[in-house]
């Protein structure tokens, strides 16, 4: 018995119908249904938020062994103090960051260990109470042009993971065409100088960047090549980004400030995927110190 028949099998047991687990958990009625119809189960991110909301283990719905549902009070029994501190500060998660932890919890569990390259990256907050990501390094920094193929290869440590827009609270997933797209789509390829520079080195700040993402828009796909990566259509985000500017000396004299956009792909499996970076444009009249970027 799959994970989906066996929570629909405790569902007619409880005698509760779809419509119900939907107002119990949050999930939409469209993605029960689903995993009725087209037989598949539910996501990691959705598994602890089912078990709460039948009252049954995790063991119950994945292998179908069925025990009571344990407390913070009885899991000394079989977990040493480490573990137990785990779950009683997974139990005072919201429900937004379980479901975070738990999709991530997922990736790691279904991919490679993969090499992590430096990265000097963090959200601050401007003089006027905005968020940005600020890049304390310049990585990529070629006198003839960037060297986009470096771009490329650095950002295939991102492959595989998860991130979530703070604003909305959606799962963004981080595909394998993202490295190649971002190095050398058209948009990528038009751009020169600064703005070039600017992109390549905003990839240091890939989760970051969507992480502050704001003002999400949204529109139909219209190209035959995406009907599939792109079957529910593109969203668009704002996100922001600061780069420094160094000295003779090799110290950080000021940041320069960016405005960008997160393009993403609403794919056939019902993902939203990071597809690219693009109109990346410095926002003039914002050149800051460190003193002006605060956590």
């Amino acid at each position: 018995m799959t994970i989906g028949e066996r929570l629909f099998s405790i569902m007619k047991e409880k005698n509760i119908s779809m419509p119900e687990l939907s107002r119990m958990t949050g999930i939409s009625r469209h993605t029960i249904y689903d995993w009725q119809r087209r037989n598949t189960n539910p996501g990691a991110d959705k598994i602890m938020v089912l078990c709460e909301a039948l009252q049954i283990t995790t063991e119950e719905l994945l292998i179908g062994k069925r025990s009571s549902v344990p407390t913070a009070h009885d899991t000394s029994v079989f977990m040493d103090g480490t573990e137990i501190e785990l779950v009683k500060e997974y139990q005072e998660l919201s429900e937004s960051k379980k479901r975070r932890l738990l999709a991530y919890m997922n990736m790691l569990q279904n991919t490679k260990e993969k090499p992590v390259m430096e990265r000097n990256a963090e959200i601050v907050v401007d003089n006027e109470g905005k968020k940005l990501v600020k890049i304390n390094a310049i990585r990529f920094k070629g006198k003839r042009g960037v060297n986009w193929n470096d771009v490329e290869e650095y950002l295939r440590q991102f492959v595989g993971d998860i991130y979530e827009i703070a604003d909305s609270n959606e799962m963004v997933y981080i595909g394998s065409e993202l490295p190649d797209e971002y190095a050398h789509s058209k948009y990528t390829a038009m751009l020169k100088g600064t703005v070039a520079k600017a992109k390549a080195n905003a990839s240091q700040g890939i989760p970051e960047l969507v992480d502050i993402a704001i003002n999400k828009s949204v529109e139909s796909n219209r190209k035959t090549k995406h009907s599939k990566e792109a079957m529910y259509g593109w969203y668009r985000y704002d996100s922001r980004f600061a780069l420094p500017v160094f000295g003779d000396d090799g110290a950080i004299e000021r940041y320069n400030i960016f405005r960008a956009t997160m393009l993403m792909r609403h794919a056939k499996d019902g993902k939203v995927y990071l597809y690219d970076v693009t109109e990346i444009k410095k926002e003039t009249d914002t050149l800051f110190g460190s003193e002006d970027l605060t956590q």
